[in-house]
C-alpha cells in the first residue's frame, strides 16, 4: 500500500471530514491534472460534472455512467479507463484509454473522480 493511501486512511480515522480535506489538498496537483484530462477525454460523454449527461450522451445506449455515484473501487475504475467497457463486461461505447493515458494520467483521473464523488455527496 502506498504512503499516500496509508496517510489518507490514518487521517480519515483520526479526523474525519477535516482530515479528508487535508488529504485532498495534498493531492491538489494530481486533482488538477485529472480535471484537465477529464475535460479532454471524458466530458463529451460523462458531462462537465461527471453526471453522465455530456453532449454525446444521448447517442449511446446504455447511457454513460454518472461517475459521481459510482459504487466501484479505484481498481475497477482503473480497469475500465485502461481497457474500456468491454474489459469489465460493460458497454463497448466506453473506449479503452490505456494506450493514450499513462499510469500517472490514470491515477490523476482517479483522484479527480474520487473528489467529484465526494463533493456530490455534500
Amino acid at each position: 500500500m502506498s504512503r499516500n493511501v496509508l496517510r489518507a486512511a490514518a487521517l480519515l480515522v483520526l479526523g474525519g471530514a477535516a482530515a479528508l480535506a487535508a488529504a485532498q489538498e495534498g493531492d491538489q496537483p494530481r486533482y488538477e491534472r485529472g480535471a484537465r484530462l477529464f475535460a479532454k477525454y471524458c466530458v463529451l460523454c460523462h458531462g462537465e460534472k461527471g453526471h453522465g449527461d455530456g453532449q454525446a450522451a444521448l447517442l449511446y445506449q446504455p447511457r454513460p455512467a454518472n461517475l459521481t455515484v459510482s459504487p466501484y473501487p479505484d481498481s475497477y475504475r482503473e480497469k475500465i479507463i485502461r481497457g474500456g467497457g468491454t474489459a469489465v463486461g460493460r458497454s463497448a461505447s466506453m473506449p479503452p484509454w490505456g494506450r493514450e493515458l499513462s499510469d500517472a494520467d490514470i491515477a490523476a483521473v482517479l483522484v479527480y473522480l474520487r473528489r467529484i464523488g465526494t463533493e456530490a455527496k455534500r
